[in-house]
Formats: structure tokens, C-alpha cells, sequence
């Protein structure tokens, strides 16, 4: 029993529009009615056409002008010995080739002054393909292979999905709608491909040989639907060397040599005009990309051996670009937390060289000086005397007072620097904070440390430097003062043998006038001066007005510029490292594409045969070269991800080993670096798959599904 050929309503774009079930009646046009597999049957007209082949100089003529005319609805069998001429005469009716001569026309529509994407749209809408070999695409299966002219033309998943399952189950392969053509019988193939040829409702069927690769009742089968095509009312050209074959037609024309050496003639039409331009659906960006993506997929090995280079430069390079961006921020941070932000620092360089020349007295007078400029909120100077601390088993000598920033100014966050007790009750107190090394030489744990009495006295004016002949105070006055806290070891002012302490401010200024009466000093009596503006965005003002009055002035927005400049320079430099390895994987993608284009010839020139264009073929290697762009950008950012984490998990762990308590995130894959970097890949990927893409979309149909 033949299969029924009615597979109900589906909506689709009115280009195709559909036709009645009736079979036409000669010499009468069958007149278009309503049909869900067929389009209006187009009628052919070729006048004096010749066909000349170049391979470089030799030239082949292929057709020697022919003339011939098919009525729409009409089922005309080509017959001849092989190189006659017949598949070139399908080609130029397919629109797959161009006469060198004369004028072919099909609908009403001169092919052979269409343009290359005019040709395409034709194929796609009008003509449905037949082909010998079944010209299926491997990679697909079954219903993939009938869904693609669907594809092709811009109809929706949902119902090319619909109309793939309704005409393969019309030609009797309901059960192996998923089965790659691997897996199909010759005659099951053959099927697929009829399905495939009225994907798009054609007015016009060529069949290239299609009972030639088939056994007498798989053709039989596939020449039984072809008849009922017609039965339906489709124009059908059909090519063939069985006589038996060529039975089934209405009329058969012989050639030999590129001539047409008989033909009957047809019925007597009148000629079809060319039909209103309508409006073109075409492969949607999405499609191109999924087809891409799916293209992937299918050769698993080359794309992740191509991906992994991709991989790499982009891991290289996001781990240098978080390192930068996040060692920068994580300073920035620490010094937000310290309050230096705000700050300016006057005297010799404390972030830069020493300039002795630009050296000024730093005094009481000086700070005075300096508190009273404009946008300045509050003052004070640092201060240092080195002398011997008394009050555990023994002296320690080489010990250093330093002045506790003034309370008003002390960030609560230094609060995390203390590794036992707090900051002092009140600037004046007789209390003092010492380093973690100072609590142990004097026999204290950090915990313990706190509430015991220290004497301090002083000795030497800030560093004592041995060999300067600098002579110790006459006069040197014991200070007692309290312990209240212990520094951590990220608190510890130095190291190296010297034990630090921090004095409540005014303690130290007071200490400070009270040594340098008695003992004649003549130092400057502060290491530094620290200026705090009354915001961040005046710091460089209030720097600049300080350094227009003969001081040295810097701030920390001057170390992070230095660091910064470093950091750049670094990150250029690793940076052109993994650029050369993104590249070196570019090429490898270039080479896998342009391999791909010959490995898949054929498939391009079924896609083409099917109505694909240019473009079309163009945007599915450039979204497959993207595609395997962005999963290698992937993996590199999930690599760049775990390096990030594993190395901040280590790089705060030695640091909270060191007492330093804040949060070092050094690496930070921030979203604008997520996003770049794919961007980057992506874009690289798909510009080295850019010259295999234009090879693909500019090759010959017909040439490319002769290919093997």
C-alpha cells in the first residue's frame, strides 16, 4: 500500500503558499488549490542555452543550445548516455549554475540574470531535489536532514520540528525520524531525501537519478511518490538512464552530446509571468549560531584541542589582569582603612627619594604653620626618641618611642593591628602600645602583656647612626607608662633587632619638650608632619600648597601612581606573553576551520543546493570558529577562577600568619574582565575563522557536491 501524502494544516510564510490536490489536466494548467506539501508548479523555458565549462584553458561545452519548454504541472524524463549533458541541464534549471549562453527561464523568472542570492532564494522556495547519491548529511539525523531548507528559510523550531516528523511519517519512516543516515538502508535515505525536497513546498521537483543507487523495489517505492508529486500537481524534471523509469513520465526527451536530439513537445501554455516580489524569510542570526554551536559539538576532539589553546591565552591573561587589578585594590584598600587616603605626608620623601637640598626645619612652628592652610582639618607631627626600656628580665637597649597618631585620628579600623587590649584612653595618658617582639623580650605573651609597667628613657633624638659622633642625652629622664595593647606583627613599625612603642600624642610632644630642654637638642622634633584635608578630593591641592612654601610634601595617591606605572608595565609585559599564546591558538582555529571547509565540501554544497546562501554559509563557520572561541574563553576564566581563588586563600593565609588582618584578595576576576575576556576570545576566534568562512560561502555548488 502506498503511504498517503496529506499531512493537515501548518502555517507558514505566504511565499510558499500551497495548492490543491488535483492533478493537472493537458493542455490546461492544473489549476492551484490547496495542498500542505506542494507550492504554484512553475513552468520552463530554455531558449538557445549554451553551457561552457573552463578548467583553465581547456574549455568543455557541456549544452550546445538547447531549447525546451516544461508546463507547469508537467512531468518531463530526461534520457542520455553518461556526459550528455542531462545533470547540467538540471543544474541550470535548479539554479544551481548559469548558462554561458541564452536565457533560462523558470516562473516567469530569468535565472540567468538573477544574482547569486537571487538563485538561492529560488532554490529555496521553488525547487525541491532529488539527488542519486541522497546528498544527506551525515552529521544529522533524520529529521534534522528534512528540517534543514526549513532552517534555511527562518521557519520556527516548533513547526519545522512539526512539518519534519508529518513528511517523513508521509513517506513511511515514522520510525526512524532520529536515525543518522548511517543507520538507514539506501532506500530509507532516498526517502529522507524526498521528505527533504518538500520541505518548503516546491512548485518544482528535479530528480537526478533517483532510482540509480537503489534496488528494484526501494525504487519502486521512491519512484511511486515521485508520481504522486505530480498526482499532486508539482512540475517534475527527472533524469535517467532506465527506459522503464522514464515510463512514468508524461514525455520523455532524449539528448546526446549536449544536444536534445528528441522531444515530443509538450502542451501548449501560456507563458508564465514573473510573480510579485515578496518578502524573504532567511536563516535568523540565532540559527546561525546554534548550527554553529552544533557543528561544535559534533567533532568533539578538534574543537577541544583547538579550544584549549584558546584556553590558555585567556587564562594567562585573566590571571595577570586580576593580579594588577586586585593587588592595586587590595593597597587602595589598606590604605583607605588607614586613613592615609586623606593624608600629606611633609617632610624628606616618606614615599619618595630624599631631596636635602629642599630640607626644612619640622617644628612646632612649622606644624603651625602648616595647620593653618585652607582645606587642612587637623595637623600633627611624628615624633621619635631612641633610648632603653626597663621593666622585664633586662634592658632593652636600641628601643624606639614613637607618637600614637592623636585619637581624633585614628581610623577604628587599626583596631584590627592590636593583638591584645585597645587604643589608648586619652592622648595625655602615661600608656603605651608595644610590638608583639617587645611584649616577648620582656617576658610577656601578648595577653599577659597588658596592665605591667615599663620605664622608658631617652637617649638619642629620632635614629641614633652609629659613627656619627652624635652623643647621648646628660640628661635622661625615665617616662613610666602602662602597657594597654600589643601590636600584631602587621603592626610592628620595624624589625631587625629594635623594639618599637607608640605613645598617646601629646605624652610624646611633652616627653619630646621635656628631653630636648634638658639635653640642648637642636633636631627637628618631628620625622614627619601629617596634614588631613577636609577631603579626598582636596589632598593634591592642600600638597601642592605645601610644597609652594619650600616643604617636601607626597601622598599616598603619589605611591599608588608609582605602584600603578610598575604594575602596568608588568602587566604589559606578561600580557604580550599570553597574547602570543591566544594568537599561536587563533592559527591552530584557522587551520582547523580551513580543514574543516574541505572535510565538509560536500555538506556545504548540499546546503547551498537546499537554498542557503552566501552569507548564510558564511555566518555558520564564522559562528562555529566563535563558538569554539567562547568555550575555550570558558575554560580559561573557570581555570583563571580557580587560580584566583586557591591563590588568595594562600596568599591570605600567610598573611594572617604575619598578624596582617586584613582581607588581601590580590587576584579579582572582576564582570567587565568576565566579559572582556569573553568577548576577546569570541572575537579572535571568529576573525581566525574569518578567511576559511569567506573559502566556504564562495564555493561552487555544483563543484562542491561533486566532491569527495
Amino acid at each position: 500500500m502506498k503511504p498517503m501524502l496529506y499531512l493537515g494544516s501548518v502555517d507558514f510564510p505566504s511565499q510558499m503558499a500551497a495548492i490543491e490536490k488535483e492533478p493537472p489536466s493537458a493542455p490546461t494548467p492544473p489549476a492551484p488549490l490547496t495542498s500542505d506539501l506542494l507550492g504554484e508548479p512553475v513552468g520552463l523555458e530554455l531558449t538557445n542555452v549554451v553551457r561552457v565549462h573552463r578548467m583553465g584553458e581547456v574549455a568543455v561545452t557541456a549544452l550546445r543550445g538547447i531549447s525546451l519548454k516544461v508546463a507547469p504541472g508537467e512531468f518531463v524524463a530526461v534520457m542520455g548516455p553518461s556526459g550528455c549533458g542531462k545533470s547540467t541541464l538540471l543544474s541550470l534549471i535548479g539554479g544551481l549554475d548559469r548558462a554561458t549562453q541564452g536565457t533560462v527561464l523558470a516562473g516567469g523568472r530569468k535565472l540567468n540574470e538573477m544574482r547569486d542570492r537571487q538563485l538561492a532564494d529560488y532554490r529555496l522556495q521553488h525547487v525541491g531535489t532529488i539527488f542519486q547519491s541522497f546528498n544527506l548529511i551525515t552529521t544529522m539525523s533524520a529529521l534534522d536532514n528534512v528540517a534543514l531548507p526549513m532552517t534555511l528559510g527562518g521557519i520556527s523550531p516548533a513547526q519545522r520540528r512539526d512539518r519534519s516528523r508529518r513528511l517523513l511519517e508521509t513517506v513511511g519512516l515514522k520510525d526512524r525520524v532520529n536515525f543518522r543516515p548511517t543507520r538507514l538502508s539506501g532506500g530509507e535515505q532516498q526517502r529522507v531525501s524526498v521528505a527533504r525536497a518538500l520541505a518548503n513546498r516546491p512548485g518544482l521537483l528535479l530528480a537526478d537519478e533517483p532510482t540509480g543507487n537503489l534496488d528494484e523495489e526501494a525504487g519502486q517505492g521512491v519512484l511511486e511518490l515521485i508520481k504522486e508529486m505530480h498526482g499532486l500537481g508539482a512540475t517534475v524534471v527527472m533524469v535517467t538512464h532506465d527506459p522503464d523509469v522514464a515510463a512514468v513520465a508524461d514525455r520523455i526527451v532524449r539528448m546526446r552530446n549536449g544536444n536534445i536530439v528528441e522531444d515530443p513537445g509538450g502542451p501548449s501554455t501560456p507563458t508564465q509571468t514573473e510573480p510579485p516580489k515578496t518578502p524573504v524569510r532567511r536563516l535568523a542570526w540565532l540559527e546561525s549560531l546554534r548550527m554553529g554551536a552544533l557543528s561544535v559539538t559534533r567533532r568533539k576532539l578538534r574543537t577541544s584541542l583547538s579550544s584549549a589553546g584558546v584556553a590558555i591565552g585567556i587564562a594567562a591573561m585573566a590571571i595577570i589582569v586580576s593580579f594588577a587589578s586586585g593587588i592595586q585594590d587590595s593597597l587602595t584598600n589598606a590604605f583607605a582603612i588607614t586613613g592615609q587616603l586623606d593624608q600629606v605626608s611633609v617632610g624628606d620623601g616618606t614615599f619618595g627619594p630624599v631631596d636635602p637640598t629642599k630640607h626644612k626645619p619640622l617644628d612646632a612652628a612649622s606644624l603651625a604653620k602648616l595647620a593653618a592652610l585652607p582645606n587642612v582639618k587637623d595637623a600633627y607631627g611624628n615624633l621619635q626618641i631612641e633610648g632603653t626600656l626597663t621593666g622585664g628580665p633586662t634592658a632593652l637597649s636600641n628601643s624606639y618611642l614613637t607618637s600614637f597618631t592623636p585619637l581624633s585620628e585614628t581610623p577604628k579600623a587599626l583596631a584590627k593591628f592590636l593583638a591584645a587590649g585597645g587604643f589608648p584612653t586619652s592622648d595625655s595618658a602615661n600608656e603605651v602600645l608595644i610590638s608583639g617582639d617587645t611584649a616577648t623580650k620582656l617576658g610577656y605573651t601578648a595577653s599577659t602583656a597588658i596592665g605591667h609597667k615599663v620605664t622608658f628613657s631617652g637617649l638619642y633624638p629620632g635614629f641614633f647612626i652609629p659613627g656619627t659622633g652624635q652623643q647621648s642625652a646628660a640628661n635622661s629622664l625615665p617616662i613610666d607608662l602602662t602597657i594597654v595593647a600589643v601590636l600584631s606583627n602587621a603592626g610592628n613599625i620595624g624589625s631587625g633587632g629594635a623594639y618599637f612603642m607608640a605613645v598617646p600624642y601629646t605624652t610624646a610632644t611633652t616627653y619630646w619638650e621635656r628631653m630636648a630642654k634638658a639635653n640642648s637638642w637642636t633636631a627637628d622634633e618631628f620625622q614627619s608632619i601629617t596634614l588631613v584635608a577636609d577631603s579626598s578630593g582636596t589632598v593634591d591641592k592642600v600638597a601642592k600648597e605645601v610644597k609652594d612654601l619650600g616643604y617636601q610634601a607626597t601622598t599616598s595617591s603619589d605611591f599608588l601612581k608609582g605602584f600603578s606605572q610598575f604594575i602596568t608595565i608588568l602587566e604589559i609585559g606578561l600580557s604580550g606573553l599570553a597574547a602570543v599564546a591566544l594568537i599561536v591558538a587563533c592559527l591552530g582555529i584557522a587551520n582547523t576551520m580551513y580543514t574543516a571547509v574541505l572535510e565538509r565540501t560536500r555538506e556545504i554544497g548540499i546546503m547551498k543546493a537546499l537554498g542557503a546562501r552566501s552569507a548564510d554559509v558564511r555566518g555558520m563557520f564564522l559562528s562555529e570558529a566563535g563558538m569554539i572561541g567562547l568555550v575555550g574563553g570558558t575554560v580559561g576564566l573557570l581555570v583563571a577562577a580557580l587560580v584566583a581563588v586557591v591563590g588568595n586563600v594562600i596568599v591570605n593565609n600567610i598573611a594572617a600568619g604575619q598578624g596582617i588582618p586584613l582581607d588581601l584578595s590580590v587576584f579579582r576576576l572582576t564582570w567587565w574582565l568576565i566579559l572582556g575576556a569573553l568577548a576577546l576570545a569570541t572575537l579572535f576566534s571568529a576573525l581566525s575563522g574569518f578567511f576559511p568562512a569567506i573559502r566556504a560561502s564562495r564555493l561552487d555548488p555544483v563543484t562542491a557536491l561533486r566532491y569527495e
